[in-house]
């Protein structure tokens, strides 16, 4: 068993919170750690501690996670479930995943883990929704790290025009999430302009382009690939989901007259 002094910690924030009995913590949150991991057969498990600082019992809490050695490569995965967790009251839960078999060291190996939300259910609340877990996650050091899956880099923008399309896109980075209201993790590029609008049908500079033809696009090669398929299929344009002001849409995006399939070009 492997412990350490306050592991990594997801804080999820609640809009309405009752205030703290004495000697309790003022920041509410949901804080989940990773306090020990140990190996048995063919399974590593961890141990996370979950503090309920919300303003209601936890009903239901579910994350796929992965594992990841210091260097980020994948080492497992599995799902961490919590069933009721009452407010103010410490709470400790096994979550395992398979390694090969005696294999204690990629059990010790295990430096950070990923969590993806699925659900995050509050007493009278229903389920209040991934948005709600993922929005307010912070981080802080230790043995094992927590964060979310598909956190937004800090880091620069790259910018790619599609020429078939007639639209600049961007990776995601923190400033543009912060300039055009994107919150949660969701994975997609940002729509950062359009000089021919009519060809876009509905899409706005600002919008975070999820999936082109129900093939998620996380990065501008993933895009580059979907739209240079559709082009080679024939197609006139492209079914995009986007997310704009937290809800999701189905918009069309049109090829312009007269373009060659080309890659684009990049413009930063």
């Amino acid at each position: 068993m492997r412990t350490g002094p306050a592991a990594a910690s997801v804080l999820l924030a609640a809009a309405v919170v009752a205030a703290p009995p004495a000697g309790e913590t003022a920041d509410p949150g949901l804080v989940i750690s990773i306090v020990g991991s140990s190996l048995s057969g063919d399974s590593c498990h961890l141990s996370f501690q979950v503090r309920n600082r919300l303003f209601a019992d936890l009903s239901r809490f579910v994350a796929d996670f992965t594992a990841r050695s210091a260097s980020g490569v994948e080492i497992g995965r599995g799902v961490f479930a919590a069933g009721r967790v009452r407010r103010l009251q410490p709470f400790q839960r096994v979550a395992s995943f398979a390694v090969p078999a005696g294999d204690s060291a990629a059990c010790r190996a295990v430096a950070s883990v990923e969590l993806d939300v699925q659900s995050c259910v509050l007493d009278g609340t229903g389920d209040v929704g991934v948005a709600y877990c993922e929005n307010a996650f912070r981080s802080e050091g230790g043995d094992i790290r927590l964060e979310l899956a598909g956190q937004v880099p800090d880091g620069p923008a790259e910018e790619l025009l599609i020429e078939g399309l007639g639209i600049t896109f961007s990776n995601l980075t923190r400033a543009l999430a912060a300039a055009h209201g994107i919150r949660g993790t969701a994975k997609g590029l940002v729509v950062v302009a359009i000089p021919q609008p009519a060809a876009a049908r509905g899409l706005r500079e600002g919008d975070l382009v999820v999936e082109v033809d129900q093939e998620r696009v996380p990065t501008l090669s993933d895009l580059v690939r979907q739209v240079s398929a559709a082009r080679d299929r024939g197609q006139k344009s492209v079914l995009c989901m986007i997310v704009r002001d937290g809800e999701r849409y189905w918009l069309v995006a049109r090829f312009l007259a007269d373009t060659s399939p080309s890659e684009g070009e990049s413009s930063g």
